[in-house]
């Protein structure tokens, strides 16, 4: 049951370090004169809004680049908990095998990164606020119609189907795709080297400390607890992305 899963990832793992040892090419870094470029009366004004001070002592540029943590720890730690619960839940509430309850997953992720091809497209529509809020949105819908099921394996299937391809292959991408694209737009041409490797650590923590919660509730509490906080959690991540939609808009040009 577990040992050809294993055998698949050492696969897959061998064959990604051969095509990034072989295939891929490194770009080296060529430096050149330095310039003296003069700043455009826009990016004054940019600069200016950058560097105000917030009512918390933080200067908006600052608290935009941790805004922008925080809903990578919000999206990431959503999709943590369905990875922690999300097979158990389909086996207790609709009755389904581990095997199928994978293969719809497995198959909306899929559908995910087509999405994630698609976002050069999606972007001539939308912007990265929109993305953002819109995707969180339907993370929220998926995750609402979760809520109040019995545990009794009655409840029609497909609302588990539409409840994942909701979050797996609309929802997720393309809101944590935007929050990436969004975060590097207001860091802009500074050094990212830093604020990159704080970028992951966060997104790392989000499934981590999500997936304890989701556990912690899943043996002790009602899933519909678990359901509407993460609804509560990427509710007030929206409030926050329209809240602050023209400050993000005005730094990320």
């Amino acid at each position: 049951e577990y040992t050809a899963p294993a055998y698949f990832m050492t696969l897959v793992c061998t064959s990604l370090i051969f095509m990034l040892k072989f295939v891929f090419q490194d770009r080296k870094r060529i430096k050149g004169a330095a310039k003296t470029v003069k700043n455009s009366s826009r990016q004054t004004a940019v600069d200016e809004v950058a560097n105000n001070t917030t009512w918390f002592g933080m200067t908006v540029y600052d608290a935009c680049i941790m805004g922008c943590m925080l809903l990578n720890v919000t999206t990431r730690g959503s999709i943590g908990c369905f990875e922690t619960v999300g097979i158990t839940f389909a086996a207790t509430h609709f009755d389904m095998t581990n095997s199928r309850a994978s293969v719809i997953v497995a198959t909306c992720g899929l559908l995910g990164v087509f999405a994630l091809l698609s976002m050069g497209h999606i972007a001539k529509f939308l912007t990265d606020i929109q993305m953002l809020s819109g995707g969180m949105f339907v993370m929220c819908l998926g995750v609402l119609s979760l809520a109040d099921i019995p545990e009794d394996g009655h409840t029609a299937s497909w609302r588990y189907y539409v409840s994942i391809f909701m979050i797996y292959s609309i929802g997720y991408p393309i809101a944590h795709t935007a929050v990436i694209g969004l975060f590097s737009k207001i860091v802009g041409r500074r050094p990212q080297g830093t604020l990159l490797s704080w970028f992951v650590l966060t997104g790392s923590m989000g499934p981590m400390s999500f997936a304890v919660i989701s556990g912690y509730i899943a043996n002790y509490g009602d899933m519909s607890i678990l359901f509407y906080m993460l609804t509560s959690v990427l509710g007030l991540s929206i409030f926050f992305v329209f809240w602050n939609k023209t400050t993000l808009e005005t730094l990320s040009r």
